[in-house]
């Protein structure tokens, strides 16, 4: 019986020694550390979409509504005009017409966009940390995230499809609504016969000459949209300045810093967070 038992010993000594040299050679392969918002839960898939999403009633809370992603999970979402992301709550599963999502005006506030219309997004599913979780639920914001650099700004808009309303081209935008010297200058020689009879002389004096000379303005947006870049310089007074493929929205000009600085924290208080100064160039 003793010379019997040791084949068995020797194959069992075999086998543990195979077992631990398994153990040795890859060491993490019973590990389980912690898992980021970037892993990815066994059957978990990634949703990373670009286009359009429509700003709906649902509140001062950062929420969306998503037909691809289900109820209580997270999002970046990323405003392509600013490149501000901030972190969503979805509130519900439920399809946006004409949008890949639904957000709230309170989201629309923070990325810094109109409360109404389309917002050219990229959404993006997370798993947020626990107290960015906590904040959501509870109806706040999250921690600040970073902004998207112009670079992959740049590269996500060529991503975006066309608008569903039209498949038109885009429409030059408007010109600004007070020009330096030839706005001025072309008004008192237009305003003959018929037409300067209707319009009293005072009238066309009372043009604001000075603020036409001025060199300060301020830039409250920077659009992809020249629909909503009209809409909104129209909402401000302002004008609309293309360049570089985006429509900027722009107040002024001003004749003193000190008037432009009023006008830039009215914008601020209207809430577009990013207004700045500029000077005519």
């Amino acid at each position: 019986m003793q010379w019997n038992a040791r084949p068995i010993s020797l194959a069992l000594a075999l086998v543990a020694a195979a077992s631990a040299h398994a153990q040795d050679a890859d060491p993490a392969a019973m590990a389980s550390g912690p898992h980021g918002s970037s892993q990815l839960s066994p059957g978990e898939g990634r949703y990373d979409a670009v286009g359009y999403a429509a700003v709906q009633p649902l509140g001062a809370a950062a929420l969306a509504v998503s037909p691809s992603l289900s109820a209580e999970s997270y999002a970046e979402v990323t405003a392509l005009d600013n490149g501000r992301t901030i972190l969503v709550r979805i509130a519900e599963t439920a399809e946006a017409p004409g949008a890949i999502a639904g957000i709230s005006e309170g989201a629309a506030s923070q990325l810094g966009v109109p409360a109404n219309g389309m917002v050219a997004v990229r959404i993006r599913a997370v798993r947020p940390s626990t107290e960015d979780q906590a904040a959501l639920r509870s109806a706040g914001a999250a921690q600040p995230r970073i902004d998207s650099p112009p670079a992959l700004l740049r590269a996500l808009r060529l991503q975006l499809p066309p608008p569903a309303e039209t498949g038109a081209p885009l429409p030059p935008p408007p010109s600004p609504p007070t020009q330096p010297d030839p706005i001025v200058d072309v008004i008192p020689h237009a305003a003959t016969g018929a037409v300067a009879a209707a319009t009293p002389r005072p009238v066309s004096k009372a043009a604001p000459a000075k603020p036409a000379q001025g060199r300060y303005l301020v830039q409250v947006a920077a659009l992809s949209s020249p629909e909503r870049a009209t809409a909104l310089a129209q909402k401000l007074q302002g004008f609309v300045k293309a360049g570089g493929g985006l429509y900027r929205v722009q107040l002024g000009p001003f004749a003193t810093e000190a008037a432009a600085e009023r006008a830039r924290e009215g914008a601020v208080r209207a809430g577009f967070g990013d207004a700045r100064r500029t000077t005519v160039r």
